[in-house]
């Protein structure tokens, strides 16, 4: 029975939904489903989160409109889709229980649950928070040379949004991308490269990972934890929208109504490591508190110019002498 909103159970009886979720998290997902609607196929198919863009990019170019919702965990791409006019709007039922930081206001999308992108270290290398660099100026500090570990902002977007993020809230300058390019930082492709690079100790400190990267090794038993830095913590979304021209829309909204429920969020947050965004959802076990880590938001729209980000990569590739 459906008990999310009374909206009519669709002719077509199923949905697609391109999402960089995880199996466990899928997985959870699916059973939700089938339990509220059973006759409904929901198809799910899991792509990194490049790759899930590069897909929707393509087929939208070819006039191919496959996917009913899409997820991401890029939100400066969800502010240009809808400039394109990629996202068909709708105001889920529980649009008020949602932040406006965290609800796009026409509908366009919504941000299902946020990440951290915190500081990270390794707790073997470095036993003592204390010792630890407490702000962005102490990564400049020469004792930290050659032990910085940063996902590549060219093939990551969440390291892009957090660098353009520190230039837009003036936390950096370029004078501190020139220092910090002296301190011969290693680049790999994303986000789990750079979890993984911290839980060896081939490097021993990074500015920024992914919270739900951490999270996931540190449950594994890795020697790796994150913290906060003085600057505070930026807040980074995973938004969801119904694409445009959607091959089933009941059966989307249908899907946005469980994805921004309580229940939803609930149910995921926890294997997917993130923070609900839903007023009514519980707190999620073997998370920190959100309020510790000082978060901040930034305007996504000045983060989403497509020039912006081509001159940034330019200049950024080109102090850090990867031309």
């Amino acid at each position: 029975m459906n008990s999310y909103i009374p909206l009519p159970l669709p002719i077509m009886k199923r949905s697609y939904f391109y999402s960089p979720a995880s199996r466990e998290e899928s997985k959870l997902l699916s059973e939700l489903w089938k339990t509220n609607f059973p006759k409904i196929h929901l198809t799910i198919v899991g792509k990194k989160a490049p790759d899930l863009i590069t897909q929707i990019e393509a087929e939208r170019a070819a006039k191919q409109y496959r996917a009913d919702v899409t997820a991401m965990s890029q939100p400066y791409v969800a502010v240009l889709w809808k400039q394109k006019g990629y996202y068909l709007p709708y105001k889920v039922s529980t649009f008020d229980k949602l932040s406006p930081d965290y609800a796009d206001t026409d509908g366009a999308y919504y941000s299902i649950g946020v990440f951290l992108l915190p500081a990270a270290y390794n707790s073997r290398a470095v036993p003592d928070k204390a010792n630890l660099p407490h702000s962005l100026a102490d990564f400049l500090d020469p004792k930290w040379k050659g032990k910085i570990v940063l996902a590549d902002p060219s093939t990551a977007g969440n390291s892009l949004t957090f660098f353009l993020a520190l230039l837009q809230t003036g936390k950096i300058d370029w004078s501190y991308m020139e220092k910090l390019a002296k301190q011969d930082v290693l680049f790999v492709r994303g986000n789990p490269e750079a979890a993984r690079i911290l839980a060896s100790g081939e490097r021993s400190v990074s500015p920024m990972v992914s919270s739900f990267n951490v999270m996931t090794s540190k449950e594994q038993g890795q020697a790796i934890d994150l913290y906060n830095l003085d600057e505070g913590t930026l807040v980074t979304q995973q938004p969801s929208g119904i694409m445009s021209n959607p091959p089933h829309p009941t059966a989307a909204k249908l899907l946005m109504e469980v994805l921004t429920s309580a229940q939803g969020q609930e149910l995921r947050a926890e294997a997917g490591k993130f923070w609900p965004t839903n007023a009514d959802a519980g707190s999620v076990d073997g998370l920190p508190k959100l309020a510790d880590f000082k978060p901040y938001n930034v305007d996504l729209s000045k983060l989403s110019d497509e020039k912006t980000t081509q001159d940034f990569l330019a200049r950024f590739n080109k102090i850090f002498g990867r031309e």
